[in-house]
């Protein structure tokens, strides 16, 4: 019996032979090598992407224009830039369909033949914080070499973007007040070229349209003078308005007017500062003698 000991070893031998045989078989028909036994010092498989580089690029994020994070912000923008060489600010606060609005007729927005946006005028809105869109009732007062000629009542609508900027997304057009002073009186014109002067900040071109008397009052007083044609400098002089034109005989006339000036790019009253102006004729000219 102790020839069976050789022959016990040899069927161990070829009965493990037979179990690898299997097993790399089965791994040969799925396509996979059979795992690693554990804590065969076997590396883990590579991966694909290059290392310390994020699996997808991050798009970039649009700059944030702190002027359009309220809605009061981004609608005064939009006010302020409504002339026709600011085109590249005006489109940048606007939605894409108010942009192609625009691009179909930009009358609406810039005003046509001289006439020019001049002051504008709307409540603040306080929208709630979690608002993404509302609508602002917005008054605008246009002029034509400095007069005012009509205010407009416009409708804008705002709708908050993704990053929480506000932009403008309609415009649309209300009353239409005509403003401009169309009767033809003795001295208007001469009225107008004062006004203008103002307008513009131009003492010296005033100067030539005062009376001697007019002046001799301002004498050494060329700070008063200053004062009536300069002006603060913080203030924009918007436009003015002749409200009538009332003559005193045949050689003097009493106007009365009202100047709007405004802190620029910001919502400010329309109505403007009212005042007294008296004229007089000398010779052919009409001259500007009194100022209150």
């Amino acid at each position: 019996m102790s020839g069976s000991s050789p022959v016990r070893a040899v069927l161990k031998v070829l009965s493990a032979w037979a179990a690898v045989c299997l097993l790399a078989g089965a791994a040969h028909g799925t396509g996979q090598e059979p795992p690693p036994p554990p804590n065969s010092g076997a590396s883990p498989p590579e991966s694909s992407e290059p290392a310390g580089e994020p699996a997808a690029a991050q798009a970039p994020q649009p700059a944030v224009d702190e002027r359009l994070g309220t809605p009061g912000g981004a609608l005064a923008y939009f006010m302020a830039a409504r002339d026709y060489r600011t085109i590249r600010e005006l489109k940048s606060v606007m939605t894409a369909a108010l942009k192609a609005a625009y691009d179909r007729d930009s009358v609406p927005f810039n005003g046509k033949q001289g006439v020019r946006l001049a002051a504008f005028d709307f409540r603040e809105p306080s929208p709630n914080p979690n608002a993404k869109a509302l609508t602002v009732t917005v008054k605008s007062l246009w002029e034509d070499q400095g007069e005012a000629v009509e205010q407009r009542s416009e409708t804008a609508g705002l709708e908050r973007d993704e990053s929480g900027q506000w932009r403008v997304g309609k415009l649309q057009k209300g009353t239409v007040e005509p403003l401009r002073y169309k009767e033809t009186v003795a001295g208007v014109t001469a009225l107008r070229t004062i006004l203008r002067a103002w307008q513009r900040r131009d003492l010296e071109g005033a100067k030539s349209f005062m009376s001697d008397a007019f002046k001799k009052r301002f004498a050494g007083r060329d700070e008063g003078l200053a004062a009536v044609f300069s002006g603060d400098p913080s203030l924009r002089r918007a436009a003015f308005r002749i409200l009538e034109l009332t003559p005193r005989g045949g050689s003097a006339a009493v106007a009365r007017v009202r100047l709007v000036e405004m802190v620029p790019g910001r919502p400010s009253s329309l109505e403007g500062s009212p005042k007294s102006i008296g004229l007089v004729k000398r010779g052919s000219r009409w001259l500007l003698d009194d100022w209150k």
